[in-house]
């Protein structure tokens, strides 16, 4: 049996040379009357190490919805047949607010005011004038819109140069993958392909403008294959305050059954002016075909290789716009030589 001195515990281990309490060395004893053989308690041993610490949970901070607006249409081509849906408005209606009714009627206050004095000053010179003199400001009136669109068709071609010729050698077009087809340069050409079951418009630049002016480009199918709605040469081509195409064009089919059609663009939507019509000018395959339109005024008149085929008039007033290139479908289409006199 060994003691500790210091805690007086004893223990029957003798394989033991230190107290299991304190670690104090063992002293070798045998008390009277112990029971070698009886059993002893030991206290439990103390847990020495330090408590882990345990990390508080982290709050994830909520996530915020998200709202992805659709892809931008892109300004080169429309869906055939079919108007662009328009993108969604973001936030909330904005709160009428009751001065608007305030303008509104100071607006209106103010009109009556001046409609009132145009009637006055209208009475007062109709007395001071003869039913002759009436007549004569009456046919003078008729003629100033005639007039007065003439001198501004005169006007904006007056800086313009008298013929220009556009061989496609230089890229001065627009040019790249679009959402409704491909656009590029090739061996001193202006290629173009739309994807399937639509169409895909390019305007010149700003001084290929088509006002009072013969218009020619040279186009061919470069497989053969026709495009099944069409290519050829645009007039008057301009975007609206809406950004919707608006112009006339000249289109062939270089099918079996060669025909033509006159086509205008307004407000999103096409339209056939003229609806396709058989024509034995039309040179299919991969021949070159050169379309002509001469507009002159109001008065627009269609060529294909040299021959007439068709006159319309230009109803809308496009005259302001510039010329522009048209394909449909997948077929590719190559457009050269393109010629504006005046």
């Amino acid at each position: 049996m060994k003691t500790c001195p210091t805690c007086n515990r004893t223990y029957t281990d003798a394989s033991l040379n230190f107290c299991l309490e304190d670690g104090t060395p063992l002293a070798s004893s045998q008390a009277p009357g112990l029971d070698p053989n009886a059993t002893i308690r030991y206290t439990d041993p103390r847990d020495t190490k330090p408590p882990v610490p345990v990390a508080p949970p982290v709050s994830q901070p909520p996530v915020a919805p998200t709202y992805q607006m659709p892809p931008p249409v892109s300004s080169h081509g429309s869906a055939f047949g079919r108007q662009q849906s328009a993108m969604p408005a973001a936030g909330r209606p904005a709160k009428k607010s009751n001065a608007l009714w305030w303008i509104l009627g100071g607006a209106l206050v103010l009109g009556v005011i001046v409609v009132g004095g145009a009637v006055m000053m209208f009475a007062l010179f109709s007395m001071g004038s003869n039913s002759n003199t009436n007549a004569n400001r009456a046919n003078v009136n008729s003629r100033v819109p005639v007039n007065r669109n003439a001198n501004l068709n005169t006007n904006s071609n007056a800086n313009l140069p008298a013929s220009l010729t556009d061989d496609f050698s230089q890229d001065k077009w627009g040019t790249g993958t679009y959402a409704f087809g491909d656009i590029w340069y090739a061996d001193g050409q202006y290629h173009m392909r739309s994807k399937d079951k639509t169409y895909l418009v390019m305007y010149a630049p700003s001084d290929y403008r088509t006002s009072n002016a013969t218009v020619r480009v040279t186009a061919r199918s470069v497989d053969g294959t026709p495009a099944q709605n069409g290519f050829g040469l645009i007039v008057h081509g301009q975007r609206s305050k809406a950004n919707e195409l608006e112009d006339y064009a000249l289109l062939i089919y270089t099918g079996a059954e060669a025909k033509y059609e006159i086509i205008k663009h307004k407000g999103g939507e096409q339209s056939a002016i003229v609806p396709w019509t058989k024509s034995t000018v039309i040179r299919g395959g991969t021949n070159t075909n050169q379309l002509e339109v001469r507009a002159r005024g109001t008065e627009l008149t269609f060529y294909i290789n040299g021959q007439y085929v068709d006159r319309i008039t230009d109803t809308e007033n496009f005259r302001g716009g510039v010329a522009g290139l048209y394909t449909s479908d997948t077929a590719e289409v190559a457009f050269d030589d393109l010629e504006i006199k005046r």
